[in-house]
C-alpha cells in the first residue's frame, strides 16, 4: 500500500489511516487512504483545501 499523498511504501512507516463519513444513517465511513506520517496528511489536507469552511463548534440550529 502506498501513501495517498507522496506514494511512499507504507510498510516502511507507522502509517496514519483516515476515514471519511459517508453521510449514511448508521454513521458509515469509507477509507480515504493511508499516509506515511502526519506531515503527508497535513500536506494532503492543505492541497485538497479541506480546512476551508470548517468550524470549531457546530450546532444543527445554525
Amino acid at each position: 500500500m502506498e501513501c495517498a499523498y507522496c506514494g511512499s511504501d507504507l510498510a516502511r512507516y507507522d502509517p496514519v489511516f483516515v476515514e471519511e463519513a459517508t453521510g449514511g444513517p448508521d454513521g458509515e465511513r469509507e477509507s480515504v487512504g493511508g499516509f506515511c506520517n502526519y506531515a503527508c496528511l497535513h500536506a494532503w489536507v492543505e492541497d485538497e483545501a479541506l480546512v476551508y469552511g470548517t468550524a470549531c463548534e457546530w450546532s444543527p440550529d445554525g
